[in-house]
């Protein structure tokens, strides 16, 4: 494996990793979208400490990914229906 060591801020902390460096600009912009979205609450809503901001955060972006994990399963099964459709279709 070629990791390479890099540093990402989140939430004002640095966090050393070792990456494939395919990985590099994903991670950099998943922790960029992590303290933007701090931002966007700490702007907007009271809070008593950073741990509430992360919080809401991973709330936001864990409810995103399970929204978009039903939407693709659903237009999986979607798919597969039409490809059985002609399929038969094709058979006849």
């Amino acid at each position: 494996m070629n990791e390479i060591p890099i540093t990402v801020n989140i939430c004002e902390r640095p966090y050393k990793l070792m990456v494939d460096p395919a990985d590099e600009p994903l991670i950099r912009e998943a922790a960029r979208k992590i303290n933007d979205g701090l931002r966007v609450y700490a702007q907007n809503y009271a809070f008593k400490d950073n741990q509430d901001l992360l919080s809401m955060v991973a709330l936001q972006y864990t409810l995103n990914s399970l929204k978009n994990e039903r939407g693709l399963a659903y237009r999986d099964r979607d798919l597969i229906d039409k490809l059985r459709q002609i399929d038969r279709t094709l058979a006849i």
